[in-house]
């Protein structure tokens, strides 16, 4: 969907890094480049300002990152968070929901 246009996806920047990682360990260094390399064409990447990182700290969630995801989503204006762990987001000023439900819910 995002690739197609029908909706704006966005990446947290640190998730890139993460992203490359993970492809690089399970896969291979040219298999992670081309990965980043296609969200980077089709995501916009979310950013905070220090501003936004005092604000994810102040987040009822208990993982820091999952905090800063919630607050880039929020800065971003985002309309929900897609994530396999929706519980890890209790607290998220944005809904959280997994790719199965917003799935049936937007196909």
């Amino acid at each position: 969907m995002v690739v197609s246009g029908g909706i704006v996806g966005i990446c947290p920047g640190h998730g890139l890094t993460t992203l490359y990682y993970l492809v690089r360990k399970y896969a291979s260094k040219p298999d992670a480049e081309e990965a980043m390399d296609q969200v980077l064409r089709h995501f916009q990447i979310g950013n905070l300002e220090v501003t936004g990182w005092l604000e994810a700290r102040k987040l009822p969630i208990s993982d820091f990152e999952d905090a800063v995801v919630a607050t880039v989503a929020k800065v971003k204006g985002c309309d929900f968070i897609l994530t396999r762990n929706v519980e890890d987001f209790y607290g998220s000023p944005i809904l959280a929901m997994t790719p199965t439900d917003f799935l049936s819910q937007f196909r």
